[in-house]
Formats: structure tokens, sequence, C-alpha cells
């Protein structure tokens, strides 16, 4: 996916479209005053940019980092990478949190509800089924480019080019390089730090406890797992 701020126009049709194909619950349109936050039900959001008179959008949600920290510290193998795509299972997350902790961009958050982490997932069902993502298919400006990631680089370096050329000379390409390669490019016409994204992105393990608890978590949880899977699943079939 490649994110064009100088593109968006702020409509907030991307956040519209992924409320409404995952079936997240809806509310009053968002302004750039007051900006939902990513939340366990708000996969997708913009963070807005006041220039002046006027404003600018970064549509922010999950990076799908290919160096991703929430898989790195995740004690069950809950998160995993198919085809790119950052994945939380819902039926192997426990709900403890550690991604939400190690996330760089502050993405993933816990469904107090359901007990597990969720966010965006790159619509993995359409793009397996060869669609675009819903965010890219509802862009009315081509703001949000669906599409192989090497032909979205050459994109994005072009129009970072002519950006420059043009008399916008803090244009750059932010995601080619941070955390391996992130699955969504951006072009910003500002640096990465006005659009609240941090310049060079760590993968931030080393303040969880996941890290010093070491062998006495990871030893209690695999004898933990089996029991905590099979509550998981019965309370699953009672709700259903």
């Amino acid at each position: 996916m490649l994110v064009d701020v100088t593109k968006c126009i702020g409509c907030w049709w991307c956040y519209a479209a992924c409320k409404n194909y995952n079936n997240n619950p809806e509310t009053a349109r968002p302004t750039p005053e007051d900006p939902p936050e990513l939340e366990a039900d708000c996969w997708s959001t913009l963070f807005p940019l006041k220039k002046g008179d006027e404003w600018s959008h970064r549509k922010h949600a999950c990076m799908h980092c290919t160096e991703a920290s929430c898989e790195e510290v995740c004690p069950t193998g809950a998160i995993t990478h198919e085809g790119g795509i950052v994945v939380i299972d819902q039926e192997w997350c426990i709900g403890c949190g550690y991604c939400v902790q190690a996330c760089p961009f502050g993405v993933p958050h816990k469904d107090e509800h359901l007990g597990t982490a969720r966010k965006c997932t790159f619509c993995i069902d359409r793009v397996n089924s060869g669609l675009p993502t819903a965010c890219a298919d509802a862009c009315p400006t081509g703001a949000i480019q669906y599409g192989k990631r090497t032909d979205l680089l050459t994109t994005a370096r072009a129009r970072v080019q002519s950006l420059i050329d043009n008399g916008t000379p803090k244009a750059n390409l932010y995601g080619e390089n941070e955390l391996g390669g992130l699955r969504v490019l951006y072009v910003l016409d500002d640096t990465p730090e006005a659009y609240g994204l941090p310049e060079e992105p760590k993968v931030a393990t080393s303040k969880l406890p996941f890290q010093w608890l070491g062998g006495l978590l990871t030893g209690g949880l695999v004898a933990f797992l089996p029991f905590w899977l099979i509550f998981k699943r019965k309370k699953k079939v009672e709700a259903e």
C-alpha cells in the first residue's frame, strides 16, 4: 500500500470503509480538530497536521512491518506474517498486551470485552481474493494505492522527486527500509516527526516484562497454554 499525503483531502472515507467492512461500531464523522485514536474497534484513522490555515492528513493504521515488534514479543505465536501481512490469530491471543507495549507506532489495542489484541488486518481476505483493501478501494483521490510493493516503491520515488523538483524540499519516502521495510509506504511532504512517525523506529522489546521474566514465563506459558485455549474455546461455544 502507498499513502500519498499530498493527495489526501481529509474526507475520512477510508476510516468509514474500514469501520463498515470490519463491522466495527461507527461514530459521528470525525474532524481534524478531534480525530479518533486507534482503538480495539478502530483500526484506521487520520493523523492531521495543521499548515497555516490548511490541514494535511496521514492515514494511520498498522504498518505491517517486516521486522514486527508485535510478532517478536508475542509469547504464544499468535502474531505471524502471512504473505507480508501481520496477522493476530484471535484463537491463540491470550491478551497479555505485550504487542500493545512493543509497537513503535501505537497500533494494536486490547479489546477488554474479547480479551484479545486487535488491529488492521490489511483486509487479508479481500487481498487473498485479488481485491484491494477496503480503504484503498474507497479513496476518491488515489491518495491510497494498493499494489505490488516493488511497483509502489517506483511510483513513490518518482512522486517524491517530482515534489522536490516543484518546490517541496522536505518531500520524502517513508517505509522503504524502516524495520526491514514496511508494507505500508508513505509519500510525505514534511518530516516523519511532523506526521507523528518515528524517524528511526526500533523493535521495542527491551522494556517488556517478557524479556526479563525469560525462562520462567516461557516455561509456565507452555504448560498453561493448552488449558487457556480449551477455556477460550469453551467460552466461545457458550457465547454462540
